[in-house]
């Protein structure tokens, strides 16, 4: 891998694979201005407006929701650790007393479940890489948390600052 300055590493985007990678990875920058419809989190990118994208590193494209039910889960319950589509298989498999016969990204999310016990711990990080160029000089973030072994993107974002 080359590193180039003011870029980040493939393996900080979990991309660091031994199949074929990609040349360049890019996200469209936001801000939390709000559109038309009232809706926060605008993007700067190509094409037709109205048209969408495929979404940013913004708090507003990362963030969702997802809601579980049924006699294995808490009542009312609000999971205020980081969780992802990323933990739906493990979890269900865990339901269903399946053992993965290969390992699996994602984790269970105990903390979701009757009897489950607490979360681990959140760990919040920020990557920043920034580059001189003429005019100006280019400075980026991805923010990242941790819970035990997985890895979720809270934000990203990238703007040229005067020199």
């Amino acid at each position: 891998e080359v590193k180039i300055e003011g870029t980040f590493p493939l393996d900080a985007v979990r991309n660091n694979t031994t199949n074929v990678t990609p040349d360049l990875i890019m996200s469209f920058r936001w801000s939390a201005e709000k559109s038309a419809n009232g809706t926060p989190g605008l993007i700067t990118s190509e094409g037709e407006k109205g048209k969408g994208t495929h979404g940013s590193l913004s708090a507003y494209d990362l963030r969702n929701t997802l809601v579980a039910a049924g006699p294995n889960f808490k009542t009312g319950f609000i999971n205020e650790t980081p969780s992802g589509n990323i933990d739906v298989a493990p979890t269900v498999l865990h339901l269903l007393g399946v053992k993965p016969t290969v390992p699996m990204d994602g984790r269970v999310l105990h903390e979701a479940l009757l009897g489950g016990g607490p979360a681990p711990t959140p760990v919040t990080r920020t990557l920043e890489a920034t580059r001189n160029s003429g005019l100006f000089r280019w400075q980026q973030y991805l923010k990242y948390t941790t819970v035990g072994d997985t890895i979720y993107f809270d934000e990203g974002n990238g703007e040229p600052v005067p020199r």
